[in-house]
């Protein structure tokens, strides 16, 4: 008879092993442990020990939960940047007024696609200055601290800067 090892046997005869091992576990009979003193101690122990791990462990996973966040949030952020300048010559394109329906059609399937990133426009004309959001590239006599022309857009990632608008504000008279 040629020997199989234990493992091999259930892929040889599935139903055969089945029914032996249905054998050995009635064969077999239940173990009762008392647990004393000093061994009911050791087991809160090792017990509260085991809840402290579990605490950590569930304190370490919302950790990285979050640092998975954070570096879904700012993934885009590079492609995003590189993308800036196509957007750009787009809008010099569209102020060019050649084939501006088209340009417009390209930038605006551009945009819709980055907004799904996270990606906004910087308001700039008619606003107030927001040095955080505005660049003052230029000042024109007007009304105080109103930009009168943006020169470039200003982008928003997640809601950060990560292109400043620049502009041409308006200095009061």
């Amino acid at each position: 008879m040629t020997y199989v090892p234990d493992g091999a046997q259930i892929l040889l005869d599935p139903v055969g092993y089945s029914i032996e091992m249905s054998r050995r576990r009635k064969s077999m009979r239940p173990v009762k442990i008392e647990i004393e003193g000093d061994n009911l101690n050791e087991l809160k122990q090792t017990n509260e020990k085991l809840i402290r791990t579990l605490a950590e462990l569930q304190n370490y996973t919302r950790v990285m939960e979050r640092n998975f966040e954070n570096q879904k949030k700012t993934l885009a952020m590079d492609i995003i940047r590189d993308m800036l300048p196509v957007l750009d010559s787009l809008d010099a394109g569209i102020a060019s007024n050649k084939d501006v329906q088209i340009l417009e059609s390209i930038r605006k399937n551009i945009m819709s696609i980055l907004s799904k990133y996270g990606l906004k426009e910087i308001e700039a004309e008619g606003k107030k200055v927001d040095l955080r959001l505005h660049e003052v590239v230029g000042v024109v006599d007007g009304e105080d601290n109103v930009i009168a022309h943006e020169i470039q857009k200003g982008y928003l990632l997640n809601n950060e800067v990560i292109r400043t608008s620049k502009v041409i504000a308006q200095r009061g008279e």
